[in-house]
């Protein structure tokens, strides 16, 4: 069985609670943006998609044997033209119960997570536990090193570094809020890609389109 996990399964990861299962509340109201915009990373790395001033292009309409990230790709098809990646990531964060849906389904089968059924007031629901806490945790310690060290930082941890800091679990991997404090600094300085840059601007323009919803 391959379990090897995805830029954005590792964000999702990350999301869960680790002792009491479920999406950390810190996590919830950004976490839909922020998986689309891993997803995105992940199309153009491997060179599905390409984004050139912002405007996302279909590069490679085959079916992919990745459930995720057909299904992003679908729509993509689908569209028929140009989109913004702002729009995308709008679009895809509107449908983002069905793309956590996605994401657990794959991460149990790799046993990554796992799922109990819950009801609330008679109300059937599935909540999602980590099943195997010593990945996620050698997880969480890449990106302590990287927003410490800096020095040495893969990509993938870098960019994964800035998709937790968007979805305000930062917390989760500095419990301590001195090193925390330090990481939010060191975040600042951390080496960016033509990739994260154009994804990270998306996030921020749908962020702010967001609390200019609930204000």
């Amino acid at each position: 069985m391959d379990r090897s996990l995805k830029l954005s399964e590792k964000l999702f990861c990350l999301a869960v609670n680790p002792r009491n299962g479920g999406i950390l509340l810190n996590a919830s109201s950004a976490l839909g943006m922020t998986l689309s915009g891993s997803v995105f990373i992940e199309l153009l790395k491997g060179e599905l998609i390409s984004i050139e001033k912002g405007v996302v292009h279909l590069e490679n309409s085959m079916v992919q044997s990745d459930e995720i990230h057909e299904f992003f790709l679908n729509r993509i098809r689908l569209r028929g033209k140009d989109r913004k990646l702002r729009n995308w990531i709008s679009y895809f964060n509107v449908r983002g119960r069905k793309i956590q849906k996605l994401f657990i389904r794959s991460l149990v089968r790799k046993n990554v997570l796992r799922t109990e059924e819950k009801r609330i007031l008679f109300i059937p629901y599935e909540k999602v536990y980590l099943s195997d806490l010593e990945l996620v945790e050698n997880i969480r310690k890449d990106i302590e090193i990287t927003l410490l060290s800096l020095a040495g930082s893969s990509d993938d941890s870098v960019i994964l570094s800035v998709m937790l800091a968007k979805t305000n679990i930062l917390s989760r991997i500095f419990p301590d809020r001195a090193r925390r404090k330090e990481a939010s600094r060191n975040l600042k300085r951390l080496p960016e890609t033509e990739v994260s840059k154009a994804v990270q601007e998306a996030i921020q323009m749908m962020h702010a389109a967001v609390y200019a919803s609930i204000s």
